[in-house]
């Protein structure tokens, strides 16, 4: 370290400026390349180089001797360096001789052990000895010089290759024969099964080898339920827009609905209310189920408010509405699920209550026999009524073919539909028993043209049977997925 000349400052040696004050410092002195100083102090071959004195040889080895530094001449001491007592040499001494290398003494083996001498062999003279353990040759025990290897004995004359084999006697004697021993086998008794296999059972009556291959179907009314909810309501709003009278004033439904007195507004109202909400429910996105919930509601509101208004007709009356009402979706869902249980139960609930009122006795009489007479007796027009009795009563018992095993659906769509219709069937058929279409259409267009669509009082319109069969078919159907 230097101090700055001008604020005393500590400096590195090599500070050309302060860096304090900013003053220039003068160089620092140069140093002799050889002696430059280390952290150890001065390099001592570098002293000694400049001292021209050899440096002492060092061995590496017995057989090695270093090889001799020709010694420099001396140098002149530099200028400003002063030996100090650790500095200085001795005298030059002479190299060391190297020490002289020892030839290496021959390879001896070592000694073998000692082995005790083998025994003589024993036996005849030149006779074949086996080999042992104790007289075998090994590594290290070596047969004795002198003694003769031994002969192998000579081979016998008879197992010489060209003498002939000596003859052998027969010496075997055969056993005296003896006689069967009749030995008594014990009877095995029969012995019970561990399980008692079952016997096959015959298949149910109402089903089929081919019913297991039956694949039910998934939501089949999605969208015939919405299309029967569209069409069938724009009927029952054209039935509502139909004139009830031409003559002497044309008169509507919604007249009546506006002076009508009393509960006599709630038929024509019906109409409209279930109509207008069939196709708004149509076009209004849903699962089946809520939407088939929905029409089997509309359906039997069309059909319990005349009821209601009238009164609860007969229990013959009752119970054939009943038996229709639940016949009709009955036959709807067995058309597609062709396996299932449930709509043959229906069926055969909705067939005894159409047909109870024909075999229940009244008045001492069974309705069944005098419709039957009825038919036999009256003549003309009057055979008209009796007909469409026993068409009826036909074609309810036509349905029960419901229970045809699967995969036949025994047409129970269509008897559906000739339930459906066969309020058009009945009008249609009274139209033209009475004649004079022309003038009935006239007088009254409603009467004559629509009241198959919603009904009487009470009735069971088309349109209310439509909603209530496909509504609830896509209700139950989804539980029997």
């Amino acid at each position: 370290m230097k101090k700055c000349a001008s604020c005393t400052k500590d400096l590195p040696d090599a500070a050309l400026h302060c860096v304090f004050c900013g003053a220039k410092q003068p160089p620092a002195p140069a140093v002799q390349p050889g002696l430059a100083k280390t952290a150890f102090g001065y390099s001592a071959n570098d002293v000694l180089d400049r001292m021209g004195r050899p440096i002492p040889p060092v061995a590496s080895g017995p057989t090695l001797a270093a090889p001799q530094r020709p010694a420099a001449p001396p140098a002149p001491a530099p200028s400003g360096f002063a030996p100090t007592a650790m500095h200085q040499v001795g005298p030059p001494q002479p190299p060391r001789p190297a020490p002289m290398a020892q030839p290496m003494p021959p390879y001896a083996p070592p000694a073998p052990p000692y082995a005790p001498p083998a025994p003589a062999p024993s036996g005849p003279p030149n006779a074949f000895v086996p080999a042992s353990s104790a007289n075998a040759r090994t590594m290290f025990v070596q047969a004795p010089p002198g003694q003769p290897a031994p002969v192998p004995p000579a081979q016998p004359a008879y197992l010489s290759p060209s003498a002939p084999p000596p003859a052998m006697q027969a010496t075997f004697v055969p056993p005296a024969p003896q006689q069967p021993i009749a030995m008594a086998v014990p009877m095995r008794s029969p012995q019970a099964p561990m399980m008692a296999i079952p016997a096959a059972q015959p298949p149910p009556y109402f089903s089929s080898s081919q019913t297991s291959r039956v694949i039910r179907p998934i939501d089949p009314w999605r969208d015939s339920l919405r299309a029967m909810m569209f069409l069938w309501g724009v009927a029952l709003l054209a039935a509502f827009a139909t004139p009830l009278t031409t003559s002497p004033d044309l008169v509507f439904n919604w007249k009546t609905i506006l002076d009508g007195a009393g509960t006599a507004r709630l038929p024509p109202l019906m109409l409209a209310a279930v109509g207008f909400l069939s196709v708004v429910v149509a076009f209004i996105p849903m699962p089946s189920a809520p939407r088939g919930l929905i029409a089997g509601l509309l359906g039997l509101g069309g059909i319990a408010v005349p009821i209601a208004l009238v009164g609860v007709p007969p229990w013959q009356a009752l119970a054939q509405m009943i038996g229709v009402i639940v016949l009709i979706p009955a036959l709807i869902i067995r058309n597609d699920y062709r396996d299932s249980m449930l709509p043959r139960l229906m069926v055969t609930l909705g067939v005894i209550g159409v047909l109870a009122p024909y075999l229940v006795p009244q008045g001492g009489a069974i309705p069944l026999v005098n419709t039957f007479k009825a038919l036999i007796h009256v003549s003309g027009t009057a055979r008209v009524a009796p007909i469409l009795q026993l068409g009826l009563i036909l074609l309810v018992v036509i349905s029960l073919l419901a229970w045809l095993p699967a995969p036949a659906t025994g047409a129970a769509k269509v008897w559906a539909w000739f339930l459906i219709l066969w309020s058009l069937i009945t009008h249609v058929t009274a139209l033209v028993i009475q004649g004079h279409l022309g003038d009935a259409i006239s007088a009254s267009p409603y009467n004559a043209l629509v009241p198959w669509i919603a009904g009487g009082a009470p009735g069971l319109g088309a349109t209310y049977l439509v909603l209530i069969g496909y509504g609830f078919a896509a209700l139950l159907g989804r539980q029997l997925e």
